[in-house]
């Protein structure tokens, strides 16, 4: 939702919840202004704010585990993280890092934000950055002397985001992502090629 666009009516909310429980993601994020808005409609617990829920977990069915962080919002009025808050999410990250193979950082900073925060190169990045909020996509840009994958959807939307990972980061400070080498990204247009599902406009009519 944008920070600065009308409230939709509740109705309305409530119509949108529905249709996200359809598309069944596993992890998600809410901004703040979004969960103050949806916290009147049901949620499932896929949807979170940073502030309830920084951190959730995946277990693969090799018992790999793969970390998911909420960035923290930024305070109004501020459009890049302050220290305070890099040093925050540096030390969530050297707590998750020694069980997690991979730490996916969700964040809804927007394009100015996620840019300032990476090329700070903090001295612990997450493995992949999922950004979101105003500003341009990005389709999987190796940041951060190379430890980090920033990958934004497109202003416009009808895009979907792939990020196919061959090999596991390595665990310290000298990973380096190499694009075809160790991951592919890949930014799948929503065309007329793609069905709607029938699901999900019955609960839109």
């Amino acid at each position: 939702m944008s920070p600065s666009g009308e409230k939709p009516p509740l109705q309305q909310l409530a119509i949108l919840t529905k249709a996200f429980d359809l598309m069944k993601y596993d992890v998600a994020l809410l901004a703040q202004q979004e969960e103050e808005l949806f916290d009147s409609t049901v949620l499932d617990t896929t949807r979170k704010s940073a502030l309830k829920a920084p951190v959730s977990t995946m277990t693969m069915s090799n018992g790999m585990r793969i970390v998911f962080l909420r960035l923290p919002p930024l305070p109004p009025g501020q459009d890049q993280p302050s220290q305070k808050i890099i040093d925050s999410i540096t030390g969530l990250i050297k707590t998750e890092r020694t069980q997690a193979k991979l730490i996916v950082a969700l964040s809804d900073w927007g394009w100015i934000g996620e840019r300032e925060y990476l090329a700070a190169s903090p001295e612990l990045v997450p493995d992949l950055l999922m950004g979101s909020g105003l500003g341009s996509g990005v389709n999987g840009r190796v940041e951060a002397d190379g430890r980090c994958i920033w990958v934004r959807p497109y202003d416009k939307g009808r895009t979907i985001n792939e990020i196919q990972i061959f090999s596991w980061p390595r665990q310290n400070e000298l990973n380096k992502w190499t694009q075809t080498e160790h991951f592919r990204s890949i930014s799948i247009g929503l065309n007329d090629q793609y069905k709607d599902n029938p699901a999900v406009d019955e609960v839109l009519r």
